[in-house]
């Protein structure tokens, strides 16, 4: 792809990142049969090479968004199947974070889509919190007739169980059955703790049987992935600041042999904390050497080379 960006504006480090990426794409198309809205909607727009479009055209002009672009980046999943399939290896990821963080600057939302965005942005990190939100949610169901349409469908995705707050997600070490194997942190979310507390406790159980002391690191939360799809980047920045120094304590004290994930979503988000802050001198070498640490649960388990 051409792009025109000036010296100027290639003195971004980011805007410079965002010329590589556009000149790479080659148009091919592939992405489309792996994007679900393109394969639901049909339209170009809404899919990764017309998303693609859409961001060269608002970063390379410096163009105000508009609802039309705004519409279609953020019918965008971040599934990142596009990127599965793309033969050209786009990093589609982070153009479309660089789209989403240009449109919370230039675009001004409904007062509606504000309100939503800032109160899942304060719910959703912090469980205690989310957790009266949902019992919220689950007392107003029988007047989600009465509430707009977005706030009616979350009502409605509201748990029929509301699950109290669970043991293993305070901060704590639990040690090895036999043997230790390894010392592991554990990235216990946030939204999970709430929804499904019990796929932390079996982590634990998982990887304590198979000789791992599993560590819930103090200061440790939120992975920020919700602030970095609305393009909150300053709120993003500031979550991963707060992992990092939480794990680098555990690093720096008795050491971390990998910070384990269970859930997909976090762990997209958790790789790309060394990304966010590659240009940071003072968090740099910090976030990179933490990210190199991040692995799923399956990745672990392979390596042990157990199963159960």
């Amino acid at each position: 792809m051409q792009t025109n960006f000036t010296l100027a504006q290639l003195a971004n480090p980011d805007i410079a990142e965002a010329n590589d990426i556009l000149r790479t794409c080659v148009h091919c198309g592939f992405c489309l049969a792996t994007c679900p809205t393109y394969v639901l909607l049909g339209d170009e727009l809404d899919s990764p090479r017309g998303r693609v479009y859409l961001a060269k055209e608002m970063l390379e002009k410096e163009k105000v968004a508009t609802a039309h672009v705004v519409k279609h980046i953020d019918r965008c999943l971040t599934c990142l199947s596009c990127m599965t399939t793309c033969p050209s290896g786009v990093n589609y990821s982070h153009l479309v974070d660089q789209a989403r963080v240009h449109i919370e600057k230039t675009y001004l939302r409904p007062f509606p889509e504000q309100f939503l965005r800032r109160m899942l942005s304060i719910l959703v990190p912090r469980p205690w919190l989310f957790r009266f939100a949902v019992l919220g949610g689950w007392f107003g169901r029988p007047f989600a007739r009465l509430m707009p349409g977005r706030l009616k469908g979350m009502v409605a995705m509201a748990p029929a169980r509301i699950h109290g707050a669970s043991n293993v997600d305070r901060p704590q070490v639990f040690p090895a059955q036999g043997p230790r194997r390894k010392r592991v942190a554990l990235m216990t979310g946030c939204a999970q703790q709430v929804l499904k507390p019990e796929i932390n406790e079996s982590t634990v159980r998982l990887l304590t049987r198979h000789g791992c002391e599993v560590v819930v690191a103090a200061g440790a939360g939120c992975c920020g992935a919700i602030d970095q799809h609305f393009g909150f980047e300053a709120k993003f920045t500031n979550a991963a600041k707060a992992n990092v120094d939480a794990w680098m304590r555990e690093i720096d004290g008795e050491g971390l042999d990998a910070i384990v994930f269970n859930a997909s979503g976090c762990g997209v988000t958790l790789k790309e904390y060394d990304h966010l802050l590659r240009t940071d001198n003072a968090w740099a070498d910090k976030a990179a050497k933490v990210t190199s640490l991040f692995c799923d649960l399956s990745e672990l388990m392979l390596e042990l080379g157990r199963f159960c």
